[in-house]
């Protein structure tokens, strides 16, 4: 075989490999489930035709980071801007997703708050929980108050800067938002309700509330990014990816006490548990602005007498139980590993549209 023979196998053999790789990289983690149990949410139409036009242009000129958005009321669809279909991972809005789940589980009496991790042989292989660490129960975890301060996967960026030395509070002493206790939260709940958490949250949460877009693998694990996490915990973070319908939904029943439809899907005793201020963020500054308090996952804005969930990249949901009002956001940021890393590319993705979100809402 002469050289230039070579060297073109050896070119074509390169192109093969490149696009392989690049139609790997397209590849969606999530898929559009085929679900036969979704119903969609009913609309009403009450806000004034100048308002609505005013609320599109304000997304479309001003809040570029804001591509999806809805506002609903009494349980009604009252606007709407974007793919409200679109798959889209809600990152840490989860952590208040998982606190409707843990809220089920206790309700199915397979789940107990009081529960310690060393009731329940949770540990670290690489680095072993101490004694004091391991009495952290299910409740210090959800508060996150659990006190072991270990590194853990996708933990935010002020996680490292603001971490407490080990062993320096006992669990329920401190608050510090550490992914560490979210991570293990969920392989809480696949132990003890012997599920996979995505099918766990499809049959008692999907179903019940008629989810749209949701399957059980809407729930994966490890890091969304090009480049894998890199920590010594065994317990990795799961992503739910959600439709802004779906997540719209999640307020619906919390402003519904819990019931959909005629159904308890999960007890009004724990939503009221779940929103008490646990943790009180004065002494923390502005970091967890505008926020005054965190609950069961949830953060609270006392001011406004406002519930939220709140995710990286802007996933947020408002729920104002006073005026029975909902609105939410969403922005893509990736469903494989190159839309993950063109965003992860933009230079302006930390841009945080909670205050364009506050617009809409006010």
């Amino acid at each position: 075989m002469t050289r230039p023979e070579i060297t073109k196998i050896i070119v074509l053999l390169i192109l093969i490999l490149a696009i392989g790789f690049l139609v790997n990289a397209a590849l969606p983690r999530v898929n559009k489930p085929e679900v036969n149990y979704g119903v969609p949410l009913p609309h009403a139409q009450v806000l004034r035709d100048a308002l609505t036009s005013h609320l599109h242009s304000f997304i479309v000129d001003t809040a570029s980071r804001m591509q999806i958005v809805m506002a609903l009321h009494s349980g009604d669809v009252i606007f709407e801007h974007g793919d409200t279909d679109k798959l889209i991972n809600c990152h840490s809005a989860r952590k208040s997703i998982l606190s409707l789940l843990i809220g089920i589980a206790i309700d199915m009496g397979i789940l107990n708050l009081d529960e310690s991790l060393a009731d329940l042989d949770i540990d670290e292989s690489k680095t072993p929980l101490t004694a004091m660490e391991r009495q952290a129960t299910i409740r210090d975890l959800i508060m996150s108050k659990s006190g072991i301060f270990l590194e853990a996967e996708a933990e935010h960026a002020g996680a490292k800067e603001f971490r407490p030395e080990r062993g320096q509070y006992e669990p329920g002493a401190y608050f510090f938002y550490n992914n560490f206790d979210f991570n293990v939260l969920g392989a809480v709940l696949e132990l003890k309700s012997g599920m996979p958490l995505g099918v766990f949250m499809e049959e008692y949460l999907a179903k019940p509330i008629q989810m749209q877009d949701f399957g059980a693998t809407n729930v994966v694990y490890n890091s969304p990014w090009p480049l894998p996490a890199k920590t010594n915990s065994d317990y990795p973070v799961y992503w739910i990816y959600l439709s802004a319908r779906d997540l719209a939904k999640i307020g619906v029943l919390v402003m519904q006490n819990g019931n959909w439809d005629a159904r308890q899907v999960v007890s009004s005793e724990w939503l009221q548990e779940s929103f008490q201020n646990f943790s009180q963020l004065d002494e923390y500054g502005d970091l967890y602005a505008p926020y005054e308090s965190f609950a069961y996952s949830w953060w609270i804005d006392e001011d406004t007498k406002t519930i939220w969930a709140d995710g990286y990249g802007g996933q947020f949901l408002c729920i104002d139980p006073w005026n029975d009002l909902i609105v939410l956001q969403r922005n893509f940021t990736g469903n494989s590993l190159l839309s993950s890393g063109l965003f992860l590319l933009d230079k302006d993705r930390d841009n945080n549209p909670k205050q364009d979100l506050l617009h809409i809402y006010q």
